[in-house]
């Protein structure tokens, strides 16, 4: 018989360019604030098609050798949601109360790779189907108000656990990518942590400062860390 370590090293195929399932990518809506999002998937969703499209403009003219000329016009991006009909889903919730409410919602599509999409748009339409031989189902379009976003890369961090002596005390660093990304808030648990007094942040370097842990007790020190791409958790065990 293999052992674990054996069947863990069996090789990988170097070639990376896989096409994503679709399975893989999601639609959420935003419960939260702007500046610091609570995302919450969309339960049942089974697609989740994104259109991205310019109106075209005639530009032929009576020169143009008998051809005709166009130019795009305006951008419009739009979401054909599909999915089951789970009553008790939050988010189909939320996105009812927008449909009735002329509400926007502020969407999330995101991929595998953990890059994603965010923009602004109201419910425009709102279905369902209720076949008698059939599962309930629901269909919306979502209608973008303004742009929606670049891709947009997650950011990551190198690790998300430290140690802390007080009997060689250090301040405790970590490393944030892409080197843009912002820092809303570092809090342990309810309580916010002071921005240059207890920790600080600058072109990716997140450092929490030795004289906050200093005045920790012994033990874990879980943080919550808020950027504007991702949420991070971190673990600084405390030692005397």
């Amino acid at each position: 018989m293999l052992t674990d370590q054996e069947l863990n090293n069996l090789p990988d195929n170097p070639n990376v360019s896989v096409a994503e399932a679709g399975k893989d990518t999601l639609l959420y809506l935003n419960k939260g604030a702007v500046d610091v999002p609570d995302w919450l998937i969309i339960g049942g969703q089974r697609n989740t098609p994104l259109s991205r499209k310019a109106n075209t403009l005639d530009a032929s003219h009576k020169t143009s050798g008998g051809w005709g000329s166009t130019v795009p016009g305006l951008k419009s991006w739009s979401i054909d949601y599909s999915g089951l009909q789970i009553m008790s889903d939050e988010a189909l919730q939320m996105i009812d109360y927008c449909f009735i409410n002329d509400k926007q919602a502020h969407v999330k599509i995101a991929y595998k790779n953990g890059s994603y999409r965010t923009g602004w748009a109201y419910i425009t339409e709102y279905n369902d189907d209720n076949a008698h031989d059939a599962i309930g189902t629901v269909k919306i379009t979502l209608e973008g108000n303004g742009p929606i976003s670049e891709l947009i890369t997650a950011a990551t961090i190198d690790k998300t656990t430290a140690a802390f002596s007080k009997a060689a005390p250090a301040d405790a660093v970590f490393t944030i990518s892409p080197s843009t990304t912002a820092v809303s808030t570092v809090k342990n648990g309810s309580t916010t942590l002071t921005a240059g007094t207890d920790y600080s942040y600058s072109s990716g370097t997140l450092t929490i400062k030795q004289s906050y842990l200093d005045a920790q007790s012994n033990g874990d020190v879980v943080l919550a860390v808020a950027t504007d791409t991702t949420a991070f958790t971190l673990t600084i065990t405390i030692s005397a």
